[in-house]
């Protein structure tokens, strides 16, 4: 039976960046490109920033639509098509509580470079070479002068859910705190998620939910996969996410394929 699908929506690590890869499988740009000639739109949907997205998927950067930091940004041909963002007071209590967390190094979103103030020299080498964001080094958050659309913390696995708990009894109600790794945790404005992203472009765009495909492993997918007519749920998620309704997938490269021939 032929399927219609007109948006195809895909999380990063753990799901197309499989056992701590940092570069997409090749085959995965081949399959964009008969993608596109379908008319069918590709989008990573990551907590990635833009110019991040942009170089790891640089053989097809302008014919992908990209879903960054979480869904508060959406971006298509260098144009903002959606964007979300903290009101400044908020951002920086929240900003100064990870500074001030033992354990916690921060990461605070603009729109195409991520601030840091590093505690360790580690974590900007990290961000900087192995995630490959663009980084702005400052001594405090004041120095931002741009909107701040999401605020991250980086943790040692073992300290993360302890860590979560301090956050949350002081910024639950007031913004989103969603797991993005296993080291990651966002804080995001409330009403901000992938989910919530691919409404608003589909709305925009035309598309049905039912006329949207997505791939997720992790909590910050959940509503993502919840949300389109066609959820994919990779094999080695994280154990909370198998209550959501999905179809197995093993490697999204493969269940691609499959879509390719039903289209």
């Amino acid at each position: 039976m032929k399927t219609t699908i007109k948006l195809i929506a895909s999380d990063l690590d753990g799901t197309l960046l499989l056992n701590g890869a940092t570069k997409c499988n090749p085959e995965l740009f081949s399959l964009i490109e008969e993608l596109n000639k379908r008319g069918v739109y590709f989008m990573p949907a990551s907590g990635r920033q833009y110019p991040s997205l942009q170089r790891l998927f640089t053989p097809v950067k302008d014919k992908i639509m990209y879903l960054c930091e979480n869904g508060a940004l959406v971006m298509h041909l260098d144009q903002v098509l959606m964007k979300r963002q903290f009101e400044d007071d908020l951002a920086l209590r929240i900003s100064h509580a990870v500074l001030e967390h033992p354990d916690c190094e921060v990461l605070i979103s603009g729109e195409r470079t991520s601030y840091i103030i590093p505690k360790d020299n580690a974590f900007a080498t990290y961000i900087r070479d192995d995630i490959g964001n663009n980084i702005t080094v400052i001594d405090k958050p004041e120095r931002i002068e741009e909107p701040i659309m999401k605020v991250s913390y980086y943790t040692p696995e073992d300290k993360r859910d302890k860590a979560t708990e301090d956050f949350k009894r002081e910024f639950k109600e007031s913004c989103l705190i969603v797991t993005s790794g296993n080291r990651w945790v966002d804080f995001a404005p409330l009403g901000t998620s992938k989910g919530a992203a691919l409404k608003e472009i589909g709305e925009k765009l035309g598309i049905q939910p039912e006329e949207m495909a997505a791939f997720g492993d992790n909590e910050n997918d959940r509503t993502m996969l919840e949300f389109v007519g066609h959820p994919y749920l990779m094999e080695d998620c994280n154990p909370t996410m198998r209550d959501v309704k999905a179809t197995n997938c093993r490697q999204v490269e493969e269940s691609l394929r499959e879509l390719l021939e039903l289209l």
